[in-house]
């Protein structure tokens, strides 16, 4: 599970993409599967800082709302049956997992190219209070391959559909990490009713990806590594044809979520090459905090998280930081 890809904070930022784009309409296909063991942790982090309109701690506070005011969802009874299968049809495939029961329905978004094993030790501890749902995009994990273009718009409508399909209702809180935190932030502002709190977990700013991009090739391999990334952002560049790009554009114009209950979770350090100029790493850092104040500023009901003693992917590395921000948002 390491790769050199572990050391670069926006390499393992991930957005999910259900396939096809009518998969509420798609005749289900359920094909058992055996859930797959946690990976290792790796990557790296970055400081931040709150914006004045939230309040930066390395604690979670109290339950910001009482799920009196969560948004409504329908009277049907809630799903209790464990579903571990490949949904869809022949070729565009989603392998989709919920356990648990409970009046929430908890969503969990993997980072860029990977799938729900890092989830493990997360799933459990949630499932023991409310539904748990984890997915894994085309191109990653257990599903088929990606056969078309993806954005965090696409994926987010995708991913609905995809509830819907196999009688998931909200309310959803929801998880992402990395890329991803972009994708749970394009869900929760698509679908503002259904979605009762939203966790992000090192989340990748929606200006990183250029951030990186703009490092000045000075003939170190540190440089030479940061900007073989930029490859990897074209739909053709990864196997979930995502194009970061656009994707990144859609996530920044969303301009607020109002008052949804919403904790930023991020790594006090981010690790960067060591032999990156000093002038480089400056200015990915600045970066990497200015995208969390950003989070930070779509809802006057957010929570800034600093986690010590971790690297990107906190979910593994430090999962009971998570598990505390989730269960602080659950009813």
């Amino acid at each position: 599970m390491h790769t050199v890809f572990d050391t670069i904070p926006l390499l393992w930022t991930g957005t999910a993409r259900p396939t096809a784009r009518g998969l509420g309409l798609i005749l289900l296909t359920a094909v058992l599967v055996s859930s797959t063991a946690c990976g290792g942790s790796t990557a790296d982090t970055g400081d931040a800082t709150s914006t004045s309109r939230a309040t930066t701690t390395t604690i979670l506070p109290a339950a910001p709302t009482s799920m009196s005011s969560a948004p409504s969802t329908t009277a049907a009874p809630r799903p209790t049956t464990t579903i571990d299968a490949l949904i869809g049809v022949p070729g565009e495939r989603v392998h989709v997992r919920c356990v648990g029961q409970g009046d929430t329905t908890v969503l969990l978004i993997s980072g860029f190219g990977g799938g729900a094993e890092g989830w493990a030790t997360i799933e459990p501890a949630i499932a023991a209070r409310a539904r748990v749902c984890s997915y894994e995009r085309p191109g990653t994990g257990q599903s088929d391959p990606a056969t078309s273009t993806s954005t965090f718009t696409t994926q987010a409508m995708d991913l609905h559909a995809l509830l819907g399909a196999i009688g998931e209702p909200g309310p959803y809180i929801v998880v992402g990490h990395s890329f991803d935190g972009a994708a749970a932030v394009t869900f929760a502002s698509r679908f503002a009713d259904e979605v009762a709190g939203l966790v992000l977990v090192d989340a990748s700013p929606t200006r990183w990806p250029a951030a990186i991009c703009a490092v000045p090739d000075d003939g170190s391999d540190a440089a030479a590594t940061l900007r073989s990334v930029c490859g990897m952002f074209a739909p053709t560049g990864n196997s979930e044809h995502l194009d970061a790009v656009a994707a990144f554009a859609e996530a920044d114009e969303i301009v607020s979520l109002g008052s949804l209950p919403m904790a930023v979770i991020t790594a006090a350090r981010r690790g960067l090459p060591a032999d990156l100029a000093t002038a480089e790493v400056d200015r990915l850092n600045a970066a990497w905090h200015e995208g969390q104040r950003h989070w930070m500023a779509l809802s006057s009901d957010a929570h800034l998280v600093t986690v010590e003693h971790t690297g990107h992917h906190i979910e593994i590395d430090q999962p009971s930081v998570v598990i505390d921000a989730i269960s602080h948002l659950l009813p």
